[in-house]
């Protein structure tokens, strides 16, 4: 079963907006990179299930303190278990 535009469309805007916060997470003062930032790995992890989402469905693990930074309709497929 494929999925409908709009949905697609929302998945892509999630996987985009994931990477944004992963990299401006990780970014330190004076342009050094911090790949150990907690933030940042959470983000990236999310970045990596949302991938899976679009293929398989499902939720998107993110703690519930970077929530925010996503939309209200992006919202809906996260979880903090």
């Amino acid at each position: 079963m494929m999925l409908d535009f709009p949905t697609r469309l929302a998945g892509s805007q999630m996987v985009g907006r994931l990477w944004t916060l992963c990299k401006k997470a990780s970014e330190r003062t004076k342009g050094k990179i911090d790949i150990y930032n907690e933030d940042a790995i959470a983000y990236a992890r999310a970045f990596k299930d949302a991938l899976d989402v679009q293929k398989h469905g499902g939720k998107i693990f993110l703690p519930q303190h970077l929530h925010h930074n996503l939309s209200l309709s992006q919202q809906l497929v996260l979880t903090s278990r």
